[in-house]
């Protein structure tokens, strides 16, 4: 289900078939660290993908994720953000917050903004390959997380539960957060906080507000 951003780069190898294919099922495995980050963690949705990608010849859809998923890759690393994966046309990325300053989570926030002012870019390279259109909403929210090693570093928990089960309240082409991010995001100058009025999640079995995120 899951895999690791697209690139047009392939790895070769000398080794023996049978060598690598183990080499690869121990390189699979999830070996997990112990240890937990408090972060910001993020998730980006194309809106009515399946609908999209069914008007997409398969020569062409390859060139279609790519150009999305890398597109915002960039950005968020550009921005200091880790890119986790991406799960079919969603990408998972998170802000390590490091103190109580606020910084981080501020970065998170430009970060994300950044990325919903570039769609316009990303829709014309779209179209100069022939390809339709997006939009997309980004969901964030805070708490801890754990890491987990394999081919690539992988991060879980209700953090990431949480951030992925959101991402469908809020409306296309908006960045909108949890309430344990907005708790600790409240009090930062430059943004303003509207609650998502009768959008509230229960998926905890008990309420769980979500808020747009502006920009003041």
């Amino acid at each position: 289900m899951t895999s690791n951003i697209i690139d047009d780069k392939f790895a070769s190898t000398d080794l023996p078939s049978d060598q690598v294919e183990r080499e690869n099922k121990q390189s699979d495995m999830l070996h997990f660290s112990g240890k937990a980050h408090f972060c910001t963690v993020s998730v980006i949705d194309i809106v009515n993908s399946t609908k999209t990608s069914a008007t997409i010849s398969p020569s062409k859809l390859g060139d279609f994720y790519s150009i999305f998923l890398n597109s915002v890759a960039d950005i968020v690393k550009e921005n200091g953000g880790i890119v986790v994966k991406n799960i079919g046309d969603s990408l998972l990325y998170y802000f390590a917050v490091y103190d109580t300053s606020n910084n981080c989570i501020a970065d998170s926030f430009n970060c994300n903004f950044q990325i919903i002012e570039k769609r316009d870019e990303i829709n014309k390279t779209l179209t100069d390959n022939g390809l339709p259109c997006i939009s997309y909403r980004i969901s964030s929210d805070y708490g801890k997380v754990f890491v987990a090693i394999s081919a690539i570093d992988d991060i879980f928990g209700p953090t990431v539960n949480m951030c992925a089960k959101i991402n469908h309240v809020g409306e296309s082409n908006r960045f909108f957060i949890g309430n344990d991010l907005f708790i600790h995001a409240k009090s930062i100058s430059g943004f303003k906080f509207d609650e998502i009025s009768g959008e509230k999640c229960n998926v905890l079995k008990f309420d769980y507000p979500v808020y747009y995120v502006k920009k003041s």
